[in-house]
């Protein structure tokens, strides 16, 4: 008996001592604590309005509350560069469109982060694809149109983007060096403003996303003639898209939101989040919700999340060299 009680103690004391070596994390269930879902945008604009509804239906899965804080300003760079910096336990994540991801990195100088090195794609939630638009009162319905428009009335043959150096500016520039025709590029502060003009008739056509200009195609103002990414939308299933009109290199477009974490989180942190990111991005809830934004519903695992990080990352450092004679914001 004595030698029985003396090896339970013996036993218990090894797995006392086996405890104190666990790491931390692996004595708690994650996430034991709020997490902070940091957005490089300003309060109300479509990527907070939109990172709110993937914190809360995120939060409500892992059981824990997920605090939005935003970080706007600096191209967008502030919010992915706090992030890099934090961490790597799974309580600071990012959300955020692509454009400081994949974008910036190859229009700006000294970006305070290497989105490959830094940070590691969570989940890809959905992507915004632009689109060319005339007015409905326009003869224009199809990309062809546009160019026999453009041969024939060149000294009207206008396009508006919402800024130099945009991704709506470059998609038109791709369009115009493809076909070899020119237009007289009139950028805004924003895409609403091109399309009220577009509406006046000052211009011959812009680019929009789907949720800007959906009031505007369904009340009958506005006619939407191609979609850039790699397929038809699911909103607008009718429309086609470049590729099916002959133009190519418009996949880029196609502009995602997704959520990163710091590199050297816990893979099991990464793939847990990850998979209750899929599910939010696959339920008919949250594609009610995302449809007034033009937001197709995606959901990816990290290894095709960051397949895709790496892509878009080459195929922008591709566009932006042939388009050399562009300046950017």
């Amino acid at each position: 008996m004595a030698m029985r009680r003396s090896r339970f103690l013996a036993w218990l004391a090894a797995s006392a001592a086996t405890s104190l070596c666990l790491p931390a994390r692996a004595q708690e269930r994650y996430p034991s604590k709020p997490i902070r879902f940091i957005v490089p945008a300003a309060v109300g604009g479509p990527t907070d309005v939109i990172g709110r509804i993937v914190a809360e239906r995120l939060g409500a899965g892992l059981g824990q509350t997920v605090i939005v804080e935003n970080r706007p300003g600096a191209s967008a760079t502030l919010g992915p560069a706090a992030v890099a910096k934090a961490a790597p336990d799974g309580y600071t994540l990012l959300f955020t469109s692509a454009t400081p991801m994949v974008m910036v990195p190859n229009t700006m100088k000294n970006v305070p982060y290497d989105v490959q090195k830094d940070l590691l794609a969570v989940s890809i939630v959905g992507s915004l694809p632009l689109m060319l638009c005339v007015n409905a009162s326009s003869p224009i319905h199809s990309i062809n149109d546009l160019l026999e428009q453009v041969r024939a009335k060149p000294e009207s043959a206008s396009y508006g983007s919402f800024g130099a150096g945009t991704s709506a500016h470059l998609m038109m520039e791709i369009l115009l060096k493809q076909t070899g025709l020119k237009m007289i590029h009139v950028p805004y502060k924003g895409i609403a403003p091109g399309l009220q003009d577009l509406i006046g008739g000052q211009l011959m056509t812009a680019v929009s996303d789907i949720g800007t200009a959906a009031p505007l195609i369904k009340g009958g103002r506005v006619r939407a003639i191609a979609i850039a990414g790699g397929g038809r939308s699911t909103l607008m299933p009718q429309l086609p898209t470049f590729a099916e009109q002959g133009i190519r290199g418009m996949e880029v477009f196609a502009p995602w939101m997704g959520v990163f974490a710091p590199a050297g989180t816990p893979a099991d942190i990464v793939e847990r989040v990850s998979a209750e990111l899929v599910k939010v991005a696959k339920s008919p809830e949250y594609a009610t919700r995302m449809a007034p934004f033009g937001i197709d519903p995606t959901g990816t695992n990290p290894a095709r999340s960051q397949e895709t990080v790496a892509t878009d990352l080459r195929t922008w450092k591709g566009v932006v060299s042939d388009l050399s004679h562009i300046k950017f914001e």
